[in-house]
Parts: C-alpha cells; structure tokens; sequence
C-alpha cells in the first residue's frame, strides 16, 4: 500500500514539472518605453536649471524627446509645460511671455505614454528679472547736468543702449560723479544680480544704492544721514564703493568719510591741524583690508597721509595718522595722479606721479608691526605720448597700471612703469578716452564727442584677446563713468 502510495505521488510531481517546462516563455511581457528629455539645461536639481529672461520677454524651450523603443516617434505621448502650477502649453514647445511678476518661478514639462500612462517630468525654473540686472551701466549728463543711467543689458534680446528710469525716484539730480558696484551671488556663480552705487553732487539724496533685481533703491545717503548733527551739507566729490564689504567711500568737503548703513560716520581726522584735502583719485582703494589701512593723498599738503585703526576691533574707524613717513621727500615737486592698494607682496599701497615727461611709481612699505615704514621707489619711465592723459587707474587683480590720452589705452607692470600701447580705438571713434573700466573679461571704452546731439560712444572689447566686440557711436549723454556688470566669461 505504501509502495503504490508512493507510486502515485512520483506521477503526480512528475506531470507538475512536465507541465510547468511546458508554461516557460509563455508569459506576455512588455518592454517598458524609456522616454529621455533633452535639449534642455543639465544639472542633477532643479536649483541648477535657471533660465534668466527679462520682464515682458519671451522665452522659448524646444526639447528633444526620444524614446527606448519609439525613438522620435512622438505619436503616443502627450505633453503639458507648467508656469507657477498653471498649464500654459499643451505642446512639446514651450513659448511663454515673462510679463506676470519678477522672481524665480517654478515650471515643469511632463511627457506621457498613452500606451501606458508612464509619465516622464523635467523641473526648472524660469527667474524673471529686470533687463538691467545684469548690463554695461553708463552714467551720463545732458547739456544741464542732469544725471541719467543707461544700461545695454546683457539678458535682454534687444540689443541696445536703454536709459534706465528708477522706481521712486523722480530725478537723480545735477552733477554725477561716479557710478561703481559689486556683485552679490546666490546659489551659483551664474546667480547674481548687481548692487550699484551712484554719486551725484546736487541730488536729494547724493549717494544711492541700487538692487539691480528692480532697480529699486535700497540705500538712500543724504545730509540728514550724518551721524555727527549739525549744519552738515552733503556734496561729495568723490564716491567709491568697496570690493568686499558693504561700504562706500566718500570726499565731502576734501574730507574722508566712510558710509555705512544708511549713516555718514564722522570725518576721519576732521580736526587735523593740517587741514588735509584729499586729491582726486587720491583714495588708495583698499581692496579687503580697508577695515584696518587707508591711505589718501592730501593735495593741499602735497604729501600722502597714511591712517589705521591701531589694529583694535573698531573697524573703519581710523586713529592713527601717519603723515612724515620716510621717502616722502622723493615726492617733492612732482604731480600726483593716482594711487591704490596693491596686490604685490605683503600690505602696501602704491602711488603715480608725473613731473614734466617722466612717470614715478612709488610703493609704501608696512613693517612686522603692520605701520608704515618707508616709500620705495619703485620705477620711472617716460610718458608713452604727448597727448593730454584723461584718466589712470591701478588694476589691483593684475598689478598694473592703465592710461588713456586721445583715443588710445597705455598699459604698464607696476615695477617698472614703461607704458605700452595697450588699445587703440578705431580710427573713425569719435572724439576722446573718458573713461574704461575692464572686468570678467570684458574692456569697456567711453569716448566723448562734444559736436555731436548725443556725444557718449562705447567700445567694448574682449580683454583676453583685444578683439572689438562693440561699437556704439553716439548712444548716450555725455559720459561721466561706467559699470560693467556682466557674467564672467
């Protein structure tokens, strides 16, 4: 009994495996269709795939779909492009107008195979900003001394010099000065917007802060910001802003003030027996250690002035003055044109001088106690042309001097000052070199022609390759000075 018990069960197990071979590859599967978007920005999150497009600008995003198994073959998916959650296409094509509100928005593409319901999604986001957030920035007068800014903006279509007008403010008033700025960055390099600060003398508010973002005022510095009460008249002549801290550098009345957070901090050293008056371009901007050394030179006194804080924690509030430092003698009678901080070797400034043809750099030198020393000379050579200079400048990112007279920019090491023809503007430019300024590399010219309705002309080249990229005749007021405020190349 047990035996054909036994019997039976060997049957049985014998003809479930028989009929269990026989069911193999039977079963119906299906290869899933892997849909890939491309043709899009990249990056592992959607923090990292920002599209910048102007207020009222378009902005067009084409994909390229293809599946694992259907290739181009787009006849079985559908498509929906989300802005802010609202379905504004139902097509592969993205074409949206930016002209809902600023900011960074939201959007995302969804790709569906109606075959089987799978849905495939890119997110990014669409941050619209104002056309002059990021630009090259003019700052003009008309034929009154009224004071403008125009702006050709590098995220606009339009290629075009646009004057800028200013939420909240009417006018920004009679004789501008400067126009200068620095860069605030968000989650990338490529996220910034710029923070601008305009010098007008006879304004309402003659320093002004602006976000680019909107071009909205965010600091107004006018006579009733000085701390020290008073009859205090607010006409700058001189306004710098600072490359790494949130301060502004100002001559008011030949005296040196810091301005911070909406307040004028008191003169440095307003009751200086001398009655210093500080030179133009006489502020030997501090690039990062402003906070601790500042240097002028004092053109009433005919010598440089050379302050710190005595090293304690009151920053930018300077009590040490230093005005006899050895090898100031080497400076007698001759012409002071320029000066700065120097990114050479150790804490210094650096100082040009002209007498009759011949060019004199010096250098100050600080000891192992961070004061002041001694003056170095530290070249001469001669002046590279005859031609009236029309303005200097120290490069302290690549220690070299910068020169323009006539229609041409000089270029020197700050060792041995023997200028060289750096650029010369086309034969056809317009009037004169006013004014340059070369960023991320990018040289911007302003050239003034005093004939014409709108005498301002721009240049603007690549600074690597000295390649013209540009050429603007006659596009704006007549140039006082200039901004760039561009990506980084």
């Amino acid at each position: 009994m047990k035996l054909k018990n036994l019997y039976y069960i060997l049957v049985i197990v014998l003809l479930v495996f028989e009929s269990c071979s026989k069911d193999l590859g039977n079963y119906n599967y299906q290869d899933i269709n892997a849909i890939t978007i491309g043709g899009l920005l990249e990056n592992s999150h959607p923090t990292g795939r920002i599209y910048e497009i102007p207020f009222k600008d378009t902005v067009r995003l084409n994909p390229v779909i293809s599946g694992s198994l259907s290739g181009a073959d787009t006849n079985a998916l559908t498509f929906e492009w989300k802005v802010d959650s609202i379905t504004v296409s139902k097509t592969k094509n993205l074409f949206y107008v930016a002209n809902k509100r600023y900011g960074r928005i939201p959007a995302a593409f969804s790709v569906t195979d109606k075959s089987t319901g799978t849905v495939t999604s890119y997110h990014c986001f669409l941050n619209v900003v104002n056309p002059y957030k990021w630009g090259y920035y003019v700052l003009t007068q008309n034929k009154a001394k009224d004071a403008s800014v125009y702006c050709l903006s590098t995220i606009a279509k339009k290629q075009s010099w646009e004057e800028v007008l200013f939420p909240q403010t009417q006018t920004l008033g009679r004789n501008p000065i400067s126009i200068s700025g620095t860069k605030k960055y968000g989650a990338s390099a490529s996220d910034f917007y710029n923070v601008i600060t305009i010098g007008v003398q006879e304004a309402a508010n003659p320093v002004t802060v602006i976000d680019s973002r909107e071009f909205t005022p965010i600091l107004y510095y006018n006579s009733s910001s000085y701390v020290g009460g008073g009859n205090f008249t607010f006409r700058p002549s001189q306004v710098i802003s600072d490359h790494y801290f949130e301060i502004i550098y100002v001559i008011n009345n030949g005296k040196f003030h810091v301005l911070r957070q909406g307040k004028i901090a008191l003169a440095a050293f307003a009751k200086d027996p001398l009655d210093y008056q500080v030179a133009l371009n006489g502020i030997a901007t501090p690039y990062g250690n402003g906070r601790l050394f500042m240097s002028v030179y004092d053109e009433k006194n005919k010598k440089v002035r050379v302050w710190d804080n005595g090293m304690t924690g009151n920053e930018f509030l300077y009590v040490n003055d230093y005005k006899d430092i050895p090898g100031q003698e080497m400076m007698d009678g001759k012409t002071f044109l320029a000066c700065s901080y120097a990114n050479i070797p150790s804490i210094n400034q650096i100082y040009l001088f002209r007498k009759d043809n011949q060019l004199y750099s010096y250098r100050l030198n600080y000891g192992e106690d961070y004061k002041p020393v001694s003056f170095d000379l530290l070249g001469e050579g001669p002046m590279p042309t005859s031609d009236p200079i029309s303005y200097v400048y120290f490069d302290g990112q690549t220690s070299r001097w910068y020169m323009a007279a006539g229609k041409t920019i000089y270029m020197a090491s700050y060792l041995g000052v023997e200028f060289q023809k750096y650029v010369q503007l086309p034969s056809d430019a317009p009037g004169n070199i006013v004014k340059f300024k070369i960023l991320d590399g990018k040289l911007m010219v302003a050239t003034n022609d005093p004939t014409a309705n709108k005498p301002g002309s721009i240049y603007i080249y690549n600074a690597n390759t000295m390649v013209l990229e540009q050429a603007h005749k006659h596009v704006v007021d007549e140039v006082v000075d200039l901004h760039l405020g561009i990506p980084e190349e």
